[in-house]
């Protein structure tokens, strides 16, 4: 019976998508209000709260980072999400022709370029690390954590990574997935999926943070996340709370804007926008929650970095009861949050090559895909021992990752709020902000003036410390 089931879902499946790449219409929109906010939530929602928050956290003083973290994603980070969503509403393109529809001198047009490559930047490391999870999620239903040590723990995972084609294996597994809701199209395939990832996210998270309220660390770990120390803050920390804001909201890498013109006019810019920067903050904390506890309940050092997912957790999951259904929803968790993520960057590709060469979806959704498996599979052999894929003397995986995050981002965001607060006419800017009429929004000079003074310092301040760096 089980495999009868099976094999009608299978069919079912296979003939809902084969339907859908017939009936593809390359232009879609979100169909209902909580739909956007679930899409463009998941897209924040990524591995930037759950893999990149608690290390960066950890490394910079727990609740002080997080309090300087909120202020910037309200202060800064909204107003620069706002920008992209006007360009991309008003432009009704993909990140590259909505600025040229939105300001007709073409000089704005090498932005939505640089958008669009910071989205292949992205792509190229955060689709590797998606994988990993995978090969996490496999490990854990086999119980392949119990009673390791930290050492032969660490010694597994680099030799994973050194392998080179398990990690390319997986990243091409991912991104399959990515292409099969994707060729679903906006409302069947990314809609859907996020109404049902997003919820399911929070579900995990609170399910986590619920059973560490009996471990002995959880009163350590949510003081941690809790209660700030300001000693640890130094001008570093507020560097990295914007670089972490803007990597957590998905900006200046193309998402954003392209899901800008999905959303429909009648909805509210400032109301998702909002919403939107709230759950990615409300995440962060919750992930905090469902971390920390166990890294002070075993005396790890809450400032293990990059590592402390993939190398510290699995272990110290094994130890609690029930550790195997606890690190199986926990990379269960990782992937939906790097697949949400991946398919609204993904999705600003196959809008640009749908809607710039007047090809097929189904055609720039395998071009993008074709891109993307080069670029990764380059990242992912980068970390092998004495690999010569090297950029400035890192490995093409590092070097990805703090070009985009140091350069293309800030760059990108600086762009956009530079020109919706001085370019763009403020009757326009109005006019989107308030959905033509239908929003009083009482903050629109605020907005307006954090636009074109207070976003473009702070935002050229992180662009310069990047460079001294």
């Amino acid at each position: 019976m089980f495999k009868k089931n099976a094999v009608s879902l299978c069919v079912f499946l296979l003939g809902e998508i084969l339907l859908n790449i017939y009936n593809m219409e390359n232009r879609g929109t979100f169909g209902s209000r909580f739909g956007a906010i679930a899409a463009i939530a998941g897209s924040a929602v990524g591995l930037g709260n759950i893999w990149k928050f608690p290390y960066v956290a950890g490394e910079n003083g727990g609740a002080a980072f997080l309090l300087i973290y909120i202020g910037i994603t309200l202060l800064i980070s909204i107003p620069v999400l706002l920008s992209e969503f006007i360009i991309g509403r008003r432009g009704q393109s993909n990140a590259f022709r909505s600025f040229i529809n939105v300001a007709p001198h073409r000089g704005w047009a090498v932005i939505g370029i640089l958008e669009l490559l910071g989205a292949i930047f992205v792509l190229s490391f955060y689709c590797v690390i998606a994988g990993w999870s995978l090969e996490y999620i496999v490990q854990s239903c086999a119980g392949g954590f119990k009673g390791m040590t930290q050492q032969v723990m660490d010694e597994r995972f680099n030799s994973f990574v050194a392998s080179g084609y398990r990690p390319v294996f997986w990243m091409v597994i991912f991104l399959l997935l990515n292409g099969i809701v994707l060729v679903m199209g906006v409302t069947k395939g990314i809609e859907r999926c996020s109404k049902f990832m997003i919820p399911a996210l929070f579900c995990i998270l609170v399910m986590l943070a619920g059973v560490n309220l009996w471990q002995p660390g959880f009163k350590e770990g949510a003081a941690f996340i809790l209660e700030p120390d300001w000693s640890a803050v130094t001008g570093q920390t507020i560097i990295k709370a914007l670089g972490q804001s803007f990597f957590s909201l998905s900006i200046g890498m193309a998402a954003m804007i392209t899901y800008g013109s999905y959303i429909r006019r009648q909805e509210s810019l400032v109301s998702v926008s909002v919403i939107v920067s709230l759950a990615t903050v409300l995440m962060a904390v919750l992930a905090g929650l469902a971390i920390f506890p166990s890294v002070f309940t075993y005396h790890v050092p809450v400032t293990s970095g990059p590592d402390l997912v993939f190398k510290t957790l699995p272990p110290l999951f094994a130890e609690l009861p029930g550790g195997r259904v606890i690190s199986i929803l926990f990379f269960i968790l990782l992937f939906f949050a790097a697949l949400t993520t991946s398919l609204s960057i993904m999705e600003s590709l196959v809008a640009f090559f749908t809607e710039e060469l007047k090809i097929k979806r189904i055609s720039a959704l395998g071009i993008g895909l074709g891109i993307v498996i080069v670029c990764s599979t380059l990242c992912a052999l980068s970390q092998m021992p004495d690999s010569p894929i090297t950029v400035a003397g890192m490995s093409l995986f590092d070097w990805t990752d703090t070009f985009s995050s140091n350069y293309i981002l800030p760059i990108a965001g600086l762009g956009c709020v530079v020109l919706v607060g001085w370019f763009v006419p403020r009757t326009v800017v109005e006019h989107e902000i308030t959905s033509s009429g239908k929003y009083y929004f009482w903050l629109f000079r605020f907005i307006l003036f954090m636009m074109r003074f207070v976003c473009p310092l702070v935002i050229l301040f992180m662009f310069i410390n990047g460079l001294v760096n």
